[in-house]
């Protein structure tokens, strides 16, 4: 029994020298190995970190830039809306000037042909006086160069 015990404890010792030699040894050099990545890594997340910090900030100004952009684009649509009513308004008020305008010149023209044509019925009145006018005095002149005939053939005969 004391044999068996002599070899487990040599086997343990074994075991325990086996394990502190290789064992603990690639242990211990892979936790250097992880630490040292760790540290590089760490520099890479603070990195990262900071470029998504400097993103945020990008976006968060953008996003005020469209805010006020949006804000922006909310008040010229209202101040279109109410330009708009306005213009409307202008239109309706040209519009009646307009109509009203179109029936002040229509009664114009209106009296303008009644006169034109009382002046075209005027003119044909008078056009025919002076003919009436030019016809009696042909007559009267034609009466007259008769009498005058007339009278040159009493005073003077015609000599045979």
């Amino acid at each position: 029994m004391q044999k068996i015990i002599n070899i487990l404890v040599v086997v343990l010792l074994g075991v325990t020298l086996y394990y502190t030699i290789y064992v603990d040894y690639k242990r211990s050099r892979t936790m250097k190995e992880l630490t040292t990545s760790g540290i590089e890594l760490q520099g890479h997340k603070n990195m990262i970190d900071e470029e998504y910090r400097r993103l945020s900030l990008k976006f968060e100004g953008r996003g005020k830039h469209m805010q006020r952009m949006q804000e922006n684009i909310k008040n010229l649509g209202s101040r279109l809306t109410v330009i708009t009513d306005s213009l409307g308004n202008k239109i309706e008020e040209t519009n009646y000037l307009l109509s009203q305008v179109e029936e002040l010149l229509r009664e114009d023209i209106r009296r303008v042909e009644s006169d034109v044509r009382a002046l075209s019925d005027e003119m044909t009145t008078y056009k025919r006086r002076t003919n009436r006018s030019i016809l009696d005095m042909q007559d009267a002149l034609s009466t007259l160069e008769d009498d005058l005939k007339a009278l040159q053939e009493k005073v003077e005969p015609e000599e045979e």
